[in-house]
């Protein structure tokens, strides 16, 4: 087990590495894409305007009350095992504990809580074969958050 990947993700108190053999993954070296899709600002929500024929533009509050909408974040993990049963074993836990409600995301780099539930998988990908040896798989998972962190 590596333990350098031990501790840097957290959901609902549970480390994903050390539980799962999960962790955050990037398709290339230096790509950041985890990382980006959860600290991308949320879209606004829009302001009432009222726009009369007579007038150019639209009239808005004096003072305007800014206000997120729910967004959709993609993540991409790996899972990792020493065998073929330790994988099934480690995805199908996954999988179930990422089904089960409510997700609070934690984490080591980022000081925030993120709170989402699952929303689909939208692609998988096998590393490795399901033979001997160690036994990888990743893949991508959407998430809704209704009340952005950020």
């Amino acid at each position: 087990m590596n333990t350098a990947l031990t501790g840097l993700l957290s959901i609902n108190e549970i480390d994903a590495y050390t539980e799962y053999g999960a962790f955050l993954s990037s398709d290339r070296p230096g790509e950041y894409k985890n990382y980006s899709a959860l600290l991308k600002p949320p879209t606004m929500k829009p302001y009432v305007a009222v726009s009369f024929r007579e007038e150019d533009g639209e009239k808005l509050p004096e003072e305007l009350h800014p206000a997120a909408e729910a967004r959709d974040v993609d993540l991409q993990f790996t899972i990792v095992a020493d065998s073929a049963t330790q994988f099934l074993q480690r995805y199908d836990a996954f999988v179930k504990m990422l089904r089960s409600g409510w997700l609070e995301f934690r984490l080591a780099e980022i000081p925030r809580t993120f709170r989402m539930y699952y929303k689909s998988s939208t692609e998988f990908g096998q590393l490795t074969p399901l033979g001997h040896g160690m036994v990888a798989g990743k893949f991508k998972i959407k998430f809704r958050e209704p009340c952005p962190a950020v």
